[in-house]
């Protein structure tokens, strides 16, 4: 998983400041409760801040990929990678934010994850 590959990238390459960079989970549906994207970033990010405070990985920074759904090369507007849904059949492309994006505004607010939240 993502805890194994950190450590090693961080042995391997001599314990360099290692930046998490567009990651993320998509899905066909583009529901607002998306909980099982709530899901991934919640253990994804609990993994690394393992790796950072008990193996002493110097993780910087993660990037969650994507801010709001868009056009993915390989899959058009299908795949709904975003925090945010974005109507593409609005001229105005209205974003309205999914479960997704309260959850990882909560864990940025708090630099970290919050307490006895029961989200997945």
């Amino acid at each position: 998983g993502i805890r194994s590959a950190v450590n090693w990238a961080s042995k391997e390459y001599g314990q360099p400041d290692i930046y998490i960079t567009e990651n993320g989970f998509s899905d066909r549906l583009g529901n607002l409760d998306d909980l099982q994207r709530v899901y991934y970033y919640k253990h994804y990010l609990n993994q690394i801040l393992k790796a950072v405070k008990a193996d002493g990985v110097s993780v910087k920074g993660y990037y969650a990929w994507s801010l709001m759904d868009n056009f993915e090369w390989a899959m058009g507007y299908t795949e709904k990678f975003g925090l945010h849904r974005v109507n593409m059949s609005d001229p105005e492309r209205a974003r309205t934010p999914k479960e997704s994006a309260l959850f990882y505004s909560r864990i940025i607010q708090e630099n970290g994850f919050v307490e006895n939240e029961n989200n997945c």
